[in-house]
């Protein structure tokens, strides 16, 4: 089996979704088409007037599993050309994690703290087996779209805003919840030992982060709940 990432950026516009649900949308195409899918993760990028952006200038990558190599790639652009708003500037990169090479992983963080240039982003995909297209209007989408393929393929950035069976999870549950669907815990209290009986209240909102190459969810306990809560929560949520 071999692992695919697809990045996808400036797929919206100020009154149509986001580029997050386009992107989950992508990963529900993918797996009409056979394909396994393995999460969608968010990234964000610097947040810099010389920027152009339209809400928080952050990127989404989908990942996905397949075993003889995903060689019909034309309809991932047609979907996201026939589903990207009206006025964005849409950028696709596709590419096997494995041959994501360290020269995009290293553009890629940047994104994260300086200002590129789409001409820097083609210049490292060129040569490489890295597909990067532009699907209209400026193709500025092709930054975020590279910078999240190197960000994901990092295994070190990224916050999962859909994996199979995260959706599910709510209100309180026990830790072997989050273990049937792939998710370690990271328990950020130093002063209380996990123990087997303990609760887990999800808040109805858990985004685990990528860390190590793997899906973790940072928790910390709550004495209002008298039950470990995520670290990464709605701003408005209780603790």
């Amino acid at each position: 089996m071999k692992t695919f990432l697809i990045g996808i950026d400036d797929t919206d516009n100020d009154t149509s979704p986001g580029t997050g649900r386009l992107a989950r949308m992508l990963s529900d195409e993918c797996a009409r088409r056979g394909l396994a899918p393995l999460g969608v993760t968010r990234h964000q990028f610097l947040v810099d007037p010389a920027i152009p952006y339209t809400s928080h200038n952050s990127g989404a990558c989908i990942a996905v599993e397949c075993e003889n190599g995903l060689k019909n790639r034309d309809f991932i652009y047609d979907f996201i050309a026939g589903i990207c708003a009206k006025g964005s500037d849409p950028g696709v990169c596709v590419a096997s994690v494995s041959d994501v090479p360290g020269s995009v992983i290293e553009f890629a963080d940047r994104t994260t703290r300086e200002v590129v240039t789409m001409p820097e982003a083609f210049g490292r995909a060129k040569g490489t087996s890295v597909a990067l297209h532009g699907l209209g209007g400026t193709c500025q989408g092709i930054i975020g779209a590279l910078g999240s393929v190197g960000l994901r393929a990092s295994g070190e950035n990224g916050r999962f805003i859909d994996l199979p069976g995260l959706r599910e999870l709510s209100g309180c549950v026990d830790a072997a919840a989050f273990d049937r669907i792939g998710i370690a815990l990271e328990h950020c209290d130093c002063e209380r030992v996990p123990g087997v009986d303990d609760h887990y209240e999800t808040l109805d909102w858990v985004r685990p982060r990528l860390i190590g190459g793997k899906t973790v969810l940072p928790v910390q306990w709550s004495q209002d709940k008298n039950a470990w809560i995520p670290v990464d929560r709605k701003k408005n949520a209780i603790s």
